[in-house]
């Protein structure tokens, strides 16, 4: 299994560096026409990877927080809906509690 999630986070990773390769290529490179990138080109595609360095960050710490809000909305409810059952479990043992007491008291009258 731990296989698996190491081939996929590769996978996923190799494809994160392929778009933002592309992007970033698309964006900043004008002249293929020499062996090297003008300084225009390495400052623009230098630039652009960081950008995408910072929107990928900015996107997983908003996933990550929503997430966490998410698993606390979770808890909280599971929280609620357990002591619901509980005050029901109580409610019912009071009723059986009392209507035995009825019959026990009608039956020894």
């Amino acid at each position: 299994m731990d296989e698996e999630v190491q081939l996929k986070n590769i996978k996923e990773f190799l494809q994160n560096y392929n778009k933002i390769t592309d992007d970033c290529f698309s964006q900043c490179v004008y002249t293929l026409s020499q062996s090297r990138l003008t300084g225009e080109e390495a400052l623009c595609a230098s630039n652009c990877v960081q950008k995408s360095k910072f929107v990928d960050q900015k996107c997983m710490q908003a996933f990550i927080e929503h997430q966490q809000q998410s698993m606390q909305k979770i808890i909280e409810d599971s929280s609620q809906k357990q002591a619901e059952q509980e005050a029901a479990v109580v409610e019912s043992n009071i009723t059986d509690t009392e209507n035995k007491e009825i019959v026990k008291q009608e039956s020894t009258e």
